[in-house]
Parts: C-alpha cells; structure tokens; sequence
C-alpha cells in the first residue's frame, strides 16, 4: 500500500491546473458541508449568550413543569408527540439520503477520474450519478443495512462498532465495482456481497485508513477558521484521496490474488 503522503501527492498532481473542475464536481457536498458549519457556529454564539444560572433556573422550571404536566398528560397527546416525532424522523432520514447520493455520485466520479486521469468532468450529471437506476435504492438499501449492523455491533460495546465502521467503509466503492461486473440483463448484485467485499479488503488495513482520516485534521481546523469556506478545497481533496485509497486497496487484492494463484 502506497503512503499517505503518496497518495495525496497523486491527488494534488491529478488536481493540477485543474482544481476549478474538482471543485464544481464536488460543489454540492462542499455547499452542504458549509452550510453544516455555519449552522454549528449560530447555534454555539446562540448558547454562548446564557449564563449558567440561567441554564440552572431553566432546568429547574422545565422539571417542575414536566412534573405537573404528568399528572394531566393525555394518552392522546402522547400520540400527538410520537407522531411528531416519527414524522421528524422520517423528514430527517430523507434528507441524509438525498445527501448520501450526492456523495455516492461524486464517490464515484472521482474514482472514475482517479482511472482515467484524462476524463472530462460534468459537475452536474456527474455528482447526480448516485440518483441514475442502477445506484439509487441500492444506496438506500446500503444506508439502512450499515446502520441495522453497526447498530447491532454497537450493543457489544462502543470499540466493536467503531471497528465495523471502518471495515464497512469502501462499501459503496465496492458496489460501484459489483455493478460495473455484473453482465447486461443479470441481477444486480447483493447488498450484503459489497459489504463482504469492503469487510475483506481492510483487514488489516483499518488503523492504517483511520489515520489516514486523522491526516486531514488540521486542514479541517482551518476550514473552521474560514467559516467552511476552505471546504471547498478540502472536500474534493479528500473524495480524491479516499478514491485514490480504494483504487490502491483494489490493486493490492489483485496482486495477492495473482501471487496466490501463481503460488497454486
């Protein structure tokens, strides 16, 4: 496996004299990863402006209220508030999965260009490859299913889910691949074959892909500093990096399958 510091290196080298189409590919990830930070910063200037006894006293009305509610609370407005909340949930899981296939689509451009080096790239019908048929439901079905195992690996203890998360973590990668194998007219291929394949790949690969996530750090801090603003530098840096991690991932499995099978 090439280094960290190879592998970005390719990407800077990729990206060079044409940084202009890495940024429009990736420009509707970066513009919600904005909009994340900046909402994260209203919310802390808003809560910097309470005290702590005023945190305190709000505590202690809200219990108090809570309290007596409980004792004329109706199982008709138990229904209401369940409701709210289910629907909250459903409004929030839409959501994540419309961003989910906006980074699946640019995922996906970018390994394609990490390929082809000279491949011409269209922003927008690129980053929407995730909603074209053959990616969108398997992109729902693979959000659900991660989130069902990860939740069950979870209920372990915390380090076992942290754990799965990475050897999950090329699973959308691997499904691209399924897909692009698999011949005109047969099924598609099974959710629970990418995550297999993902699983396979990082052993032994996870504290190398986990630091190679802490290396992007301070470059995050910086985008802090800027309001998000630098996201839009660093957001197609690291989709680069990552797809870059994948392709070298790929080339190392294939390397050990020819010398086993020579070895045979």
């Amino acid at each position: 496996m090439k280094t960290r510091a190879a592998l970005k290196t390719e990407i800077k080298q990729l990206f060079k004299g044409r940084w202009k189409d890495a940024i429009l590919l990736c420009i509707v990830v970066s513009l919600l990863s904005i909009f994340s930070v900046a909402a994260n910063y209203t919310d802390q200037a808003k809560s910097g402006g309470t005290s702590l006894t005023s945190h305190s006293t709000d505590i202690q009305q809200g219990a108090s209220q809570a309290w007596s509610t409980m004792t004329t609370i109706s199982w008709g407005l138990i229904a209401t508030v369940l409701g709210v909340l289910a629907v909250g949930a459903i409004i929030n899981f839409v959501f994540y999965c419309v961003f989910k296939l906006f980074m699946v689509g640019t995922m996906y451009s970018m390994l394609d260009w990490v390929r082809h080096p000279s491949r011409e790239i269209h922003p927008v019908s690129d980053s929407t490859v995730g909603f074209t048929r053959p990616y969108a439901w398997p992109t729902v079905g693979l959000v659900v299913l991660q989130a069902i195992f990860l939740t069950l690996w979870s209920l372990l203890l915390i380090v076992p889910g942290i754990i799965k998360a990475f050897a999950y973590s090329q699973t959308y990668f691997v499904y691209k691949d399924l897909v692009a194998a698999t011949p005109a007219g047969q099924p598609r291929p099974k959710l629970t074959l990418a995550i297999t394949k993902s699983r396979q790949l990082m052993r032994g690969h996870k504290m190398e892909y986990f630091v190679l996530q802490l290396s992007f750090i301070g470059w995050a801090l910086l985008c802090g500093m800027t309001m998000g603003i630098g996201l839009l530098w660093l957001v197609p840096y690291r989709y680069g990096t990552f797809a870059n991690y994948y392709q070298n991932l790929v080339a190392l499995d294939q390397a050990d399958q020819a010398a086993a099978s020579m070895a045979a």
